[in-house]
C-alpha cells in the first residue's frame, strides 16, 4: 500500500512547485523596467547655444576680416551711414569663388546621387556617375597644379624680396656690388661675399647657399646657379671687403608684404585642394551607390554624402564672407584704415563704426560653443528685470579672437547688438541669451532624454513586438535648442523610443 501512494505525493509536489514558479516569474515579469515611449519623428531642427551676459552702454565697434588677402574694394568712406548686412570692404575673392562653384557642384551631384539611390540606378546613370567621378579627379588635378603655380609664384616673390649685398662692418669705403636677376632655388639661407686679389686681379669668392668664384667686373656676372649676378659699380674695391645677400631680405620693405601673400597663398591650395578633393570623395560614392543595390543604410549613407557636401559649401560659401568686412549693425562709419592692394591680416581692425542704438549686451562662451555660433547670427535675449515672456532681437556684431579666463576656463568675449531701441533697456541688466546657429528642416529627431552613449556610441531603446526594450546604436547629429536630437542613422519614422525619467 506504501508503494502505491509514493506517485501520489510526487504529483502533488510537482503542482505546487509548479504554481511557485509561475508565481515566481509574474513577479519578476512585473518589476521589469516600464518605459515611456514617445515615436521617432520628423522635424525642423534649431541648433545654437545659450549664455548669460550683461547689457552695458554701446560703444565703437572694430571690425576686422576673418582671412588675410588682397583688398579688392573699399565700399565706404568716413561718416557713411550703413545698414546692417551692407558689405563695407572685401578681398580680392576670386578663388572663393571658383570653391564656392565647385562646393556647389559637389552638392548637386551628391543630391542626385541620393535620388538616384532612391529611384534605382541604371546602366546610363552609372556611366553618368563614372563620368562625373572622371571630371572630378581631373578638376582635382587642375587645382593641384594651378594652386601649386600660385604657391610658386608667391614663394618666388617672398624670396626674391629686396634682393640687396649688405656690406661687412670692417669693409674698406662704400662701394657695394648689386645684386640682379631672380633666385629660382628653393632654399633660404644666404650668400658670403669676400674679395681677393690675385694675379689676374679681383677675385670675389661665394660661400654659403652655393660655392662660386669669379672676377669683380662692371658688367653682371653670374654667381652660382640659382639665377643670380653681381655687379661692381667700380673695380676700386679693397681687398678683404666682405658683404651678405640674405634670401630672403628680412629688412626689406616688400618682405611682410610677400610674406602674407605667401601665407595667403599656402591657405587659398589648402582649401582649394580640400574642396576639390571632396568632390571627388562625393562623386567615387556616388558612383559606388549606383552600382549597389539600394538598401536603407545605402540610402542612409547617401543622405550623409549629400550633408558632408552640404557641409564643405557652407565651408566654402564661410571662407567667401570671412573675405568681407560687412556691417554687423546699423551705424555710422568712423575709420577706415585700409587701401586697396593692401595686405589684410586676419583679426587686426581695418574699419570702425558706431552703433544707431545705446544699449549692447556682452557674454562669455566655452570654447567648443564658440565654434558653433558666427558673426551676424541671431539671438533672443530675455532680461532677468523682466522674466521670459519679454523677448528682445539682438545679433552678434563682435567675438573675441583671444581667450579670456573666467571663472578659472577660457572663455570668449560676445558683443551682441539689440535690433531695435527700448525704453525698458537700462545698462547693468542681467541677460539670457539663446543664439541661433544652423537650421535643419525635416530631419528624424528623438527628444536628447532618449540618448545615452557608451565608449563615444549613442544609444536608445526601441520597443519590440513582445512590449520590451531593446538596445539600438544610432549616428546622432547635432543637439537644437528644443531639447531634441538629429538621428542621421539607425532609426525609421514612427518607431518607439523610451525615454528615461519618466517610468510608470
Amino acid at each position: 500500500m506504501q508503494n502505491s501512494k509514493k506517485p501520489i505525493v510526487v504529483a502533488v509536489i510537482g503542482a505546487i512547485v509548479i504554481l511557485a514558479g509561475g508565481a515566481y516569474f509574474s513577479q519578476a515579469l512585473k518589476k521589469r523596467p516600464q518605459y515611456d515611449y514617445v515615436p521617432v519623428k520628423k522635424a525642423d531642427i534649431q541648433f545654437g547655444v545659450s549664455a548669460d551676459g550683461t547689457v552695458k552702454a554701446a560703444q565703437d565697434l572694430a571690425l576686422s576680416f576673418q582671412r588675410s588677402g588682397s583688398v579688392a574694394d573699399v565700399k565706404v568712406k568716413i561718416g557713411d551711414a550703413v545698414k546692417k548686412g551692407q558689405v563695407l570692404l572685401a578681398l580680392d575673392n576670386k578663388d572663393a569663388s571658383a570653391s564656392i562653384n565647385q562646393a556647389n557642384a559637389a552638392v548637386q551631384a551628391a543630391q542626385a546621387a541620393y535620388e538616384k539611390i532612391l529611384n534605382g540606378a541604371t546602366s546610363v546613370d552609372v556611366q553618368m556617375a563614372q563620368v562625373a567621378l572622371t571630371n572630378a579627379k581631373a578638376n582635382l588635378e587642375t587645382a593641384k597644379q594651378q594652386q601649386q603655380v600660385a604657391v610658386d609664384n608667391a614663394y618666388k616673390s617672398l624670396v626674391n624680396s629686396g634682393l640687396a649685398a649688405l656690406p661687412g662692418t670692417g669693409n674698406i669705403g662704400s662701394v657695394n656690388p648689386i645684386i640682379t636677376g631672380t633666385y629660382v632655388g628653393q632654399e633660404q639661407g644666404q650668400y658670403n661675399i669676400s674679395l681677393s686679389a690675385t694675379g689676374n686681379g679681383l677675385n670675389f669668392v661665394v660661400s654659403g647657399l652655393e660655392n662660386a668664384t669669379g672676377l669683380v667686373s662692371v658688367t653682371p656676372v653670374p654667381f652660382g646657379t640659382k639665377g643670380l649676378y653681381i655687379q661692381f659699380p667700380s673695380t676700386s674695391v679693397a681687398a678683404g671687403n666682405t658683404w651678405t645677400v640674405p634670401i630672403p631680405n628680412t629688412q626689406a620693405p616688400t618682405y611682410i608684404t610677400n610674406y602674407n601673400a605667401y601665407q595667403a597663398a599656402l591657405q587659398t591650395q589648402a582649401s582649394a585642394v580640400t574642396q576639390a578633393q571632396a568632390a571627388v570623395d562625393a562623386a567615387q560614392a556616388a558612383l559606388d551607390f549606383k552600382k549597389a543595390k539600394a538598401r536603407p543604410e545605402d540610402v542612409a549613407a547617401a543622405q550623409a554624402q549629400l550633408s558632408s557636401a552640404q557641409a564643405v559649401l557652407q565651408l566654402a560659401q564661410n571662407a567667401y564672407a570671412n573675405g568681407l568686412v560687412t556691417a554687423p549693425i546699423d551705424g555710422l562709419v568712423t575709420s577706415v584704415d585700409v587701401k586697396i592692394g593692401e595686405t589684410a591680416s586676419p583679426g587686426k581692425p581695418v574699419l570702425t563704426m558706431i552703433s544707431s542704438q545705446k544699449f549692447q549686451i556682452e557674454a562669455y562662451l566655452s570654447e567648443s560653443e564658440v565654434g558653433q555660433i558666427k558673426l551676424t547670427d541671431p539671438a533672443q535675449v530675455t532680461l532677468d528685470a523682466y522674466g521670459s515672456d519679454s523677448v528682445f532681437n539682438a545679433s552678434i556684431v563682435s567675438i573675441d579672437p583671444a581667450g579670456s579666463t573666467v571663472n578659472g576656463l577660457t572663455a570668449y568675449k560676445l558683443t551682441l547688438q539689440f535690433e531695435q531701441e527700448d525704453d525698458r533697456i537700462k545698462a547693468g541688466m542681467g541677460a539670457n541669451v539663446i543664439i541661433d546657429d544652423a537650421k535643419k528642416q525635416n530631419v528624424l529627431v528623438v527628444p536628447s532624454t532618449a540618448v545615452f552613449r557608451q565608449n563615444d556610441q549613442a544609444f536608445v531603446l526601441t520597443q519590440n513586438s513582445a512590449g520590451g526594450a531593446t538596445r539600438t546604436p544610432i549616428q546622432t547629429g547635432g543637439e537644437g535648442l528644443d531639447g531634441q536630437v538629429e538621428v542621421v542613422n539607425g532609426l525609421s519614422e514612427g518607431q518607439a523610443v523610451a525615454i528615461f525619467g519618466h517610468n510608470n
